[in-house]
Formats: C-alpha cells, sequence, structure tokens
C-alpha cells in the first residue's frame, strides 16, 4: 500500500518538475507522505522516453518519480491553465526547477497563485537565482559544478578536473535544499496563514557545501586547488593503494595506525615525532602509510584496524558488492518494486520515521505512474468536472500531442549509449 501514515499525509504538491533536480526534491516529499500530483505536457517530460517499463532507458523515470500521480494537462491552453488554477485551490505547494524567469512567463509565480489560495506554497529551483546577471540563462548540474568551484577542486593535482563521483551533485543538493525550505515554509505557514515564494538555485547550493573550504580560502587567501586522494592538512586520512586494491582511512589517531601497520619505528624520527612535524610532512608520510599498505590486501587492513581495532577505515565497494554488503542490507537501503507487473529493485526512501510504537510510519512506495495515468480520477475526484469538462481538458491536450521529439531524443541518445558500451565490452 503507499504510504499514508507518513508526516506530510494531507498535504498536496503540485508538481512540475522535470529531468533531475525538481523530481529527486517532490519523491522526498513523496517518501515522507505527500500526495504528489506530477503534471506533464501532452508530449510528457524530457526524460520520459516512451512508455514506463523496467529498463535503463526509463532509470531517470522510474528512480525518480516514485509516490506520484500522473496528469496531462496543456499549460499554454487556456483550458490547461483554467484546470491547473483550479488544483492551485486545493493544494499546497507548486514545485518546479525552471529557469528562474519562466514561472510569471507560464502565469504560475506565486504572485499569480496567491490571488487562487493564498497559502500556496510557490518553489522553484533554478540554475543561478531569481535575479541577476545570469538568471535567464540554462544551466545544469555539471554547469553547476564548474561555475560553482566544485570541479577547480575534484580531480588529481596535475591533471584534468574530474566530475565528483560522475553523479548529479548540484541536482540532488538542489533537490534536497529546495525540499528543506518547502518543509520550513509549511511551518511558517501552520503560524501566519499565508503561503510564500521559495527559491533555491543549483549555484548557492554547491556554494553552501564548501562552507570550509570557502572559510579556509577566506581566511587566508590561498586557492585549495585539486584534492587529489588526501585530506589537505593531515596525514593518514584519504584513500590509499593496498595489495589487491585501495581502501579509506580517516583516523584521528595517526600513532596508533602507523604501529599497527608495521611504521612505529618512524615516531621516533624528528620528521614524524609530534603532530605538528607529521602535518608539516603529511606527503611523504602518506607514502610511507601507502607503501605499507600494499603489502596487504584491503580486507586484511580492514580487519587489522577497524574490526579489531577501531580504526576508522574501509573498503571501497564497487555496485555489486554494496548490493551484497550486510550492513546495507539491514538498513533495508534497496527495496522492490512492480511497475506494469514486472519487479525491480530501487534505492528506497532515507526517511527512517517511527510513531512511538516502534513502527514506521511509511509503506511500499507506489510506482512512477503512466504518462498522464490519473488525469480523469484527479479532474472527478479532486475537481468534480463533469464529463464534458474532462473531455474538453483532453481536447486541449490533443492540441500539442502530435509532438514527441523530446521523448524520442532522449531514446535514441539513451540507445547510442548503450550501444557504444556494447561495443566496448565485447572489445
Amino acid at each position: 500500500m503507499p504510504i499514508t501514515k507518513g508526516p506530510l499525509h494531507g498535504i498536496r504538491v503540485l508538481d512540475l518538475t522535470q529531468a533531475h533536480a525538481g523530481p529527486f526534491g517532490t519523491m522526498l516529499l513523496g517518501d515522507l507522505g505527500a500526495e504528489i500530483i506530477k503534471i506533464e505536457p501532452p508530449k510528457g517530460e524530457m526524460m520520459r522516453g516512451g512508455e514506463p517499463k523496467v529498463s535503463v532507458l526509463q532509470s531517470y523515470l522510474i528512480g525518480l518519480n516514485r509516490n506520484k500521480k500522473g496528469v496531462v494537462l496543456d499549460l499554454k491552453s487556456e483550458t490547461g491553465k483554467k484546470t491547473f488554477y483550479d488544483l492551485v485551490k486545493k493544494s499546497d505547494i507548486v514545485y518546479s526547477n525552471y529557469r528562474a524567469d519562466v514561472p510569471k512567463r507560464m502565469g504560475n509565480d506565486f504572485d499569480t497563485l496567491k490571488k487562487y489560495n493564498p497559502k500556496i506554497i510557490r518553489c522553484n529551483i533554478s540554475g543561478y537565482g531569481a535575479t541577476g546577471p545570469y538568471t535567464g540563462y540554462p544551466s545544469y548540474d555539471i554547469i553547476g559544478c564548474g561555475h560553482s568551484g566544485i570541479l577547480s577542486i575534484s580531480g588529481e593535482p596535475g591533471h584534468a578536473p574530474l566530475i565528483p563521483g560522475g553523479i548529479a551533485l548540484a541536482d540532488m543538493i538542489g533537490g534536497i535544499f529546495a525540499t528543506m525550505s518547502v518543509l520550513a515554509a509549511l511551518i511558517d505557514r501552520n503560524k501566519t496563514g499565508k503561503g510564500m515564494p521559495v527559491e533555491v538555485n543549483l549555484l548557492d547550493g554547491l556554494l553552501v557545501m564548501q562552507q570550509v573550504m570557502f572559510q579556509q580560502y577566506l581566511l587566508t587567501g590561498n586557492e585549495p586547488g585539486l584534492q587529489g586522494r588526501r585530506h589537505p592538512i593531515g596525514a593518514g586520512y584519504g584513500i590509499y593503494d593496498t595489495l589487491d586494491g585501495n581502501m579509506t582511512i580517516a583516523s584521528l589517531d595517526q600513532e596508533k595506525v602507523m604501529t599497527l601497520i608495521g611504521l612505529g619505528e618512524m615516531l621516533s624520527d624528528p620528521l614524524y615525532e609530534t603532530p605538528t612535524e607529521r602535518m608539516i610532512n603529511k606527503d611523504s608520510l602518506d607514502k610511507l602509510i601507502e607503501d605499507a599498505l600494499k603489502k596487504k590486501n584491503t580486507d586484511d587492513w580492514v580487519n587489522l584496524l577497524r574490526d579489531e581495532n577501531d580504526i576508522a577505515c574501509g573498503p571501497i565497494l564497487n555496485f555489486e558488492q554494496i548490493l551484497k554488503d550486510p550492513q546495507i542490507a539491514e538498513n533495508k537501503t534497496f527495496i522492490e518494486m512492480d511497475l506494469k507487473g514486472e519487479k525491480y529493485k530501487t534505492v528506497g526512501s532515507i526517511f527512517r520515521l517511527s510513531n512511538e510504537d516502534g513502527d514506521l510510519i511509511a509503506g511500499t512506495p507506489d510506482a512512477p505512474a503512466d504518462l498522464g495515468e490519473h488525469t480523469d480520477l484527479i479532474l472527478k475526484t479532486l475537481l468534480d468536472y463533469s464529463s464534458e469538462e474532462i473531455d474538453e481538458v483532453h481536447n486541449a491536450n490533443n492540441g500539442q500531442n502530435n509532438n514527441n521529439r523530446a521523448a524520442s531524443n532522449i531514446k535514441m541518445v539513451y540507445e547510442h549509449e548503450l550501444e557504444e558500451e556494447t561495443k566496448k565490452t565485447d572489445g
């Protein structure tokens, strides 16, 4: 059954999002029990590559759009706009990830929507912010990473910058901060009875995530540069080679680590006998540590350091190993879902909220909806539209339903990438 006892049960969100940042943010609200009505144009959102099915072509759709009801509205038509405003009257939040100037042009900015519902919370995630010289520019995740300085610190010194982990860092952070802001706006509305605009941008989110790095720069004027595999100010903290791979160490007790890995005698060396000297000579000490670690396998070191001596360290797991990891299994991080009779695994909710009896206040999430799957249901049950009014909405949608180029382009890109990967795999 869907989530019906979450803390946001009874809160209704009109979801205008596409791609990554916005859908991730509204997914979080849905995981907390909010009712999410995903409103898509007749051709579908930009990441919908055809009908939903369990396929890598649908990784964005099935990964980010659980617990959402699907409604199709042509918001460029008068009928679509009227229906949308009717939904606004019965909703709590409108959530999008448009360029900052788009909501006003589309007639769904806060000043417009509050005329229909003074309690509405209008959240938008943009690339650069609501005002300023770049406000109308396009921006996606990697653009934000470059503009924010994240790429200037990501990678090995002497080499080109790297995408941090290959993940959509800006998008995920933007979705998290936007959802946090929406929750704060809900609390404020409980006090004042009034809604508010919520503006979040990817650029600011990435800058905040570098809080300490920027504090160091602001105090010293020294550019941090590419960070590589080691901590900038302390030895024994970072990624190290072992005999069969790599491992991580993040210990504050350098003397204990050095003793356990066979470098105890170096503690009497003037270069390494005090914490200050070890910091000054961290590069040479890190090399000594890695040379020592190369004498045994990762598992042997983890057993000795972490399991037997409580040193903070661990292996570097790939995805196959993660799915077999006992701690991740215990956390029930991965869940199984059903989409049109096909079962698939996905990353579950991060939220672990329980009632006073210790029961989780969440159920099994609903799978992503087909394009427009719940249009008739929402219009009839929520808005009490007649059959004639529902037909009018469909007729307005059909006027824009002949253009599926965006979905087709996404599908072609994915199929090309899969073909190229197959070529690499087959040699």
